[in-house]
């Protein structure tokens, strides 16, 4: 295990008239009561290695991410000005992590290659269990509600369900057709919920047994997405090249989806994040801010823009002031961006 200590490196921002047109988009729109969380707005750091698909624990107030060389690292914040990076060894690790809901000093780390999922405790980095989660686990998501975690395989079809309390895997659900890139398990309800997102679409599986039962696709090249906080049929997505927000819902009678709202953004979405107010649409220049409206819907069919933070122009010249981003994780007061192949994290303070 190797720890790095690390220190933020606070934007430089030269006072002529058009840096000074450049720190007020760093600040972003925003209406009137949008204040932010904590500040500054957006800070810099340089970290041990070069992360993606982060998430955030708030056991550990960290973040946790995969490297390019498949280990797991911690990223924890000591005050406002230092952090350090642990590192575990070679995991062999899949795509994504997934913290347990039922424990969480453990992530789970799926290992295709070895057709295993393994279990390794947060506060030392060291796997302590392992179990099989059917073919070649690649990328993880739970549902919270039946306290299940889904494992989508690395070829993108099929999808194995195992108990959590046990690790008793479940039946293997396969499909037929293009492959799907991410899922997404439902937040609350008894019963096996998810969405499987892909080039081909989205669709959605509901049932009280695995395979569960197909309940409604849509046709849309996802780019990006996340689920709602409340509504377990809720998803936000955006498309491959397009600058819209989507929300899309199950229609009336719980068979079929539809498209409920859509905005449009000033630059294509990379990285979709939700809280349980607040919608997180991350490009490779700003983050946007939106509102779920999980209860009341969106009567006008738009989804509400809260604020828009230009993270990047206020950056110093040189890779983090280009790179594409490579993941964002919701962390309680702010968002943390990954930079691909760099070691950096952009934080954004939340509104």
């Amino acid at each position: 295990m190797m720890a790095v200590r690390i220190s933020w490196r606070w934007p430089r921002w030269r006072w002529s008239g058009a840096a000074a047109a450049g720190l007020m988009a760093v600040a972003g729109y925003a209406p009137a009561g949008a204040s932010l969380e904590s500040a500054p707005d957006v800070t810099l750091a340089t970290i041990g290695a070069a992360l993606h698909h982060p998430v955030w624990s708030y056991r550990q107030n960290a973040l946790l991410g995969l490297t390019d060389d498949h280990r797991l690292a911690e990223v924890a914040y000591i005050d406002s000005a230092t952090a350090t990076t642990r590192l575990s060894g070679p995991l062999a690790a899949g795509r994504n992590v997934q913290i347990s809901q039922k424990d969480d000093r453990h992530v789970f780390v799926p290992q295709p290659d070895r057709g295993k999922v393994a279990v390794v405790d947060i506060p030392t980095l060291q796997p302590v269990e392992e179990f099989d989660a059917g073919p070649a686990p690649a990328y993880l998501a739970e549902d919270v509600g039946s306290r299940v975690l889904l494992a989508l395989s690395a070829d993108g079809l099929s999808v194995t369900p195992v108990e959590q309390y046990g690790f008793r895997k479940l039946p293997t659900a396969n499909f037929d057709g293009e492959p799907a890139n991410s899922i997404d398990g439902a937040n609350r309800g008894h019963e096996i919920a998810y969405h499987l997102y892909g080039a081909s679409g989205i669709r959605y599986y509901q049932g009280n047994s695995s395979p569960p039962g197909e309940r409604g696709s849509l046709q849309m090249d996802i780019a990006a997405c996340a689920g709602d906080g409340a509504a377990a049929t809720r998803s936000y997505v955006a498309r491959v090249g397009d600058n819209a927000v989507y929300a899309v819902d199950s229609q009336r009678g719980g068979d079929g989806l539809q498209v409920l709202a859509h905005t449009r953004l000033s630059w294509p979405v990379r990285y979709l994040g939700t809280d349980d107010t607040h919608i997180y649409a991350a490009t490779d220049h700003d983050v946007v801010v939106l509102e779920t409206n999980s209860f009341t819907g969106y009567p006008n069919g738009t989804i509400p823009v809260l604020r828009t933070i230009d993270y990047r122009s206020g950056l110093e010249l040189g890779p983090a002031a280009s790179t594409p981003i490579s993941g964002m994780a919701v962390g309680p007061k702010r968002l943390y961006l990954t930079l691909s192949g760099q070691p950096y994290v952009v934080s954004v303070a939340k509104p």
